[in-house]
């Protein structure tokens, strides 16, 4: 069982749009009511600093409309590409991974993204519910937690469970922190799927059957062949006297 939960995006489309709206129509306003007076007083007064002015800042208010449309959509959309690509929720045969973006910096020119992963062994999970307001999902459990830059915390899953590329965060144990408890973000749109398929992933690990422990057993046969070996070279290298 493997099920992919990618983070909630459609609020920062929502909200540029909302952005947009209550930047646009009052610019629009104000152009169009500078259009309604040159009309009204080109007769009255033809002066060429008035249509110079007048006419300066109606270019400005549009302008500056489509400036700030332009940083909002720039904006929403770095949002949307580093949640998408960094916040996500994956379920896997013996453990979940949650990853969340955490911000980045620029150093050098070049930008690093951090983040923060959380492992959820289903071994040692226990349950996952919504709180009071059935909005955030709360898991518990055994749970390790990486932070650092995203590079470094990549991984690939190797039976079942995530194997990370640097070698540290396999087997360094002060290179996580374990907790009991943590409380997912807003970011995904129904918590509660991810809630259902934890405990369906639950059932089905435990319906995993143990593996079996190799013993070696030595046959009959090999056992006769290294007895009949001693004999043999005991004979040979007997001395009678």
């Amino acid at each position: 069982m493997n099920r992919y939960f990618h983070a909630y995006t459609k609020k920062y489309v929502k909200r540029r749009n909302r952005a947009m709206i209550l930047t646009v129509t009052p610019l629009a306003e104000f152009c169009m009511m500078i259009i309604w007076a040159l009309m009204f007083n080109l007769k009255s007064a033809v002066n060429f600093e008035f249509l110079t002015s007048y006419g300066a800042a109606a270019g400005i208010s549009v302008c500056a409309g489509m400036g700030l449309c332009w940083i909002y959509w720039a904006v929403c959309d770095r949002f949307v590409r580093t949640n998408r690509k960094y916040t996500y929720f994956e379920i896997c045969e013996k453990c979940a991974v949650f990853s969340k973006y955490k911000g980045s910096y620029r150093l050098f020119g070049k930008r690093t993204f951090l983040r923060m992963v959380c492992v959820i062994p289903l071994g040692s999970y226990e349950s996952a519910y919504l709180d009071e307001r059935k909005k955030h999902l709360i898991l518990t459990g055994e749970i390790r937690i990486y932070e650092g830059e995203s590079d470094r915390l990549g991984y690939h899953i190797k039976d079942g469970f995530p194997l990370f590329d640097k070698w540290w965060y396999n087997e360094a144990e002060k290179s996580y922190k374990t907790v009991d408890m943590i409380r997912l973000p807003m970011d995904f749109e129904h918590p509660g799927e991810i809630a259902c398929a934890l405990d369906k992933a639950k059932m089905s690990f435990k319906a995993i059957p143990p593996k079996k422990q190799y013993v070696f057993k030595e046959s009959d046969i090999v056992r006769k062949r290294k007895e009949l070996k001693k004999i043999a070279e005991s004979r040979r290298y007997a001395r009678y006297w």
